[in-house]
């Protein structure tokens, strides 16, 4: 049971940082508005490319880590510690009351806000989950093994998209909220 439990945190995770990584680099101008988001976490302009194309690179390494059995481990540390970085960077940037976007996920017109620390400490419990279930599982090649396996794949797939469409979501929940946004953006 516990390796479908360490099965879908780490495609859960692998997904997120899979699309958080993509989702900046589809193009120049969506990797120049992440440069300029990491300058609106007061990175200055001649450090926010490196800092963005370590970002971009380090949750590339996580995703593809946890994929791969003999590394997971370390996978899912490298995940939890970005997390646990991206938190309090949303933390601070709350506190000091800069206005800064979420661009985890390519363009986002919603603030940083309260839900993103929620969101991302969720991920951060799934990272830690991840790592102890994963710490014990030995993997086999039995054939039984095969259906739950990919209905671990398949949950943790839907709940991934479920995190990647989160601000959508919100959105939806608050519309008010997204109008106001939308409105000071133009």
């Amino acid at each position: 049971m516990l390796a479908y439990v360490a099965l879908c945190c780490r495609v859960l995770l692998a997904v997120v940082f899979v699309a958080a990584a993509a989702t900046k680099v589809r193009g120049r101008r969506d990797l120049e508005e992440f440069r300029a988001a990491v300058r609106g976490f007061g990175v200055t302009a001649r450090w926010s490319s490196a800092v963005a194309g370590v970002v971009i690179a380090l949750e590339s390494a996580a995703a593809a880590a946890m994929l791969v059995d003999a590394v997971a481990p370390a996978g899912l540390g490298l995940a939890a510690g970005l997390l646990a970085a991206f938190t309090a960077a949303i933390v601070s940037a709350l506190r000091k009351g800069t206005p800064a976007n979420c661009r985890c996920f390519g363009a986002s017109a919603r603030p940083l806000g309260t839900r993103h620390v929620v969101r991302n400490g969720i991920l951060l419990l799934v990272a830690v989950a991840g790592a102890v279930t994963t710490a014990g599982v030995r993997v086999t090649a039995d054939a039984r093994e095969l259906a739950p396996s990919v209905l671990a794949g398949f949950v943790a797939v839907v709940l991934a998209l479920l995190v990647i469409a989160y601000d959508d979501l919100a959105s939806l929940a608050h519309p008010r909220g997204a109008r106001a946004v939308q409105n000071a953006n133009r």
